[in-house]
C-alpha cells in the first residue's frame, strides 16, 4: 500500500508549481501514473478555453500551472490538459465523510495505482496557507485553508457528463477563493460542473453543509447536529440523479447514523474510520474501492489528523 508523503511548499504559486514539478520528475510513482494518463485518456481539450475559464474562477492556479509546466518540462498544452481539471474524463471515486460543528472526518476510497499519495501544504505568505490530499498534483480530494474552510468531494454519477471542472479542481478552487461555508456555497452555484458530485463543507464558525451538484441542477443539504455524506444525493430534489446501485452508500449511511448518535470526539471518530474492521473502511483495491486515507480536519484549531491504511495518525498543526 502506498504511504502518504507530506509535502510542504513555500513561495508564490509559480514557485510552488516549479518545486512540485521538479519533485515529480524524481518520483517513479508519479512518472508511471502520469504516463498512464497520457497514454490511456483522450485529452483533446481546448487549451485556450481552459486558460480563460481558470482566469475567471481562480487565476492563481494558472500561475501554479506555469511553474508546474516548467518543473516537469512539459509543453503548455500538455500541462493545461493534464492538470487544468477542465473538460476531462471523470474518475469514479468512493468517499465517506462525517461532519459536525467541531470537526470533519473523511475516508477516501479508490485504487493506489491512480493516487498521488501526497498531502500538500502551500504557504504563500504569513498566515496564508492551504493544505490537502492532492489529485493530479493541482487538484485536491479534500483540504482546509487558513480561514478554516474545509471541503471534500464525493463522486455520485457520470451519466450526465458535460464540459466543466472535475471534482478535485472544484475543491481546490473553493479552498483558494472562499473563507466560509456560505461563500463556498455561492461559488459552487456558479462553477461549471462536469459531473454529479457531493461537496461536503465545514468552517471555523461551526457551519457545515453538503452541496449536491449535477451539470443540470444543484441543491444544498443541511442538518442541525451533524451531517453524513457518501456517494449519493440525499435530498428529494436530487435523488433522480443517483446511480441505480447505491447499496454501498446506504450501508455506510446506516453505519454513520450510529456515530451520529454517539457524539464521540474527533480522535475516536477518526480511529473508527481508519480501523480496517470498520464498516466504512474498504479493501477492494483491485476494483477501485479500497480506503487510501483517513483525514480529519479541525477548523477551529487549525489541526489535521492524517492516516494511511495500517499506520498511526499523523498530527499536523498550523
Amino acid at each position: 500500500m502506498r504511504k502518504i508523503d507530506i509535502l510542504d511548499f513555500k513561495g508564490s504559486y509559480y514557485d510552488v508549481g516549479l518545486a512540485h514539478g521538479r519533485m515529480i520528475n524524481q518520483s517513479l510513482h508519479y512518472q508511471s501514473m502520469l504516463s498512464g494518463f497520457k497514454e490511456n485518456l483522450s485529452l483533446e481539450q481546448n487549451t485556450k478555453e481552459i486558460k480563460n475559464t481558470l482566469k475567471v474562477f481562480c487565476p492563481n492556479l494558472l500561475d501554479e500551472l506555469n511553474g508546474l509546466q516548467e518543473g516537469l518540462k512539459y509543453t503548455e498544452s500538455d500541462a493545461l490538459k493534464l492538470f487544468g481539471g477542465y473538460d476531462m474524463p471523470i474518475l469514479e471515486m468512493g468517499c465517506t465523510s462525517f461532519i459536525t460543528s467541531d470537526y470533519y472526518v473523511r475516508n477516501y476510497d479508490f485504487s493506489p495505482l491512480i493516487y498521488d499519495g501526497s498531502f500538500v501544504i502551500q504557504r504563500h505568505k504569513e498566515n496564508d496557507w492551504t493544505c490537502g490530499n492532492s489529485e493530479l498534483v493541482v487538484g485536491r480530494l479534500d483540504g482546509m485553508n487558513h480561514n478554516g474552510l474545509t471541503c471534500g468531494l464525493h463522486f455520485v454519477n457520470n451519466d450526465l457528463h458535460k464540459k466543466g471542472f472535475i471534482g478535485s479542481t472544484i475543491v481546490r478552487i473553493v479552498l483558494e477563493m472562499c473563507k466560509t461555508v456560505e461563500e463556498a456555497l455561492d461559488l459552487l452555484k456558479e462553477l461549471p460542473h462536469a459531473a454529479s458530485y457531493n461537496y461536503s463543507l465545514a468552517d471555523r464558525y461551526g457551519n457545515f453543509a453538503v452541496f449536491e451538484a449535477s451539470p443540470e441542477k444543484t441543491n444544498t443539504h443541511r442538518e442541525k447536529e451533524s451531517l453524513s455524506c457518501v456517494n449519493m444525493f440525499q435530498t428529494d430534489k436530487m435523488q433522480s440523479y443517483n446511480r441505480a446501485n447505491v447499496y454501498s452508500s446506504l450501508e455506510r449511511m446506516e453505519a454513520l447514523s450510529q456515530i451520529s448518535k454517539s457524539q464521540k470526539p474527533v480522535r475516536e471518530v477518526h480511529n473508527w474510520f481508519s480501523d480496517q474492521a470498520s464498516p466504512v473502511f474498504y479493501t477492494d483495491y483491485e476494483h477501485f474501492f479500497g480506503t487510501l486515507h483517513t483525514v480529519s480536519y479541525v477548523p477551529k484549531l487549525n489541526k489535521v489528523l492524517l492516516t494511511a491504511p495500517g499506520d498511526e495518525p499523523n498530527e499536523i498543526i498550523f
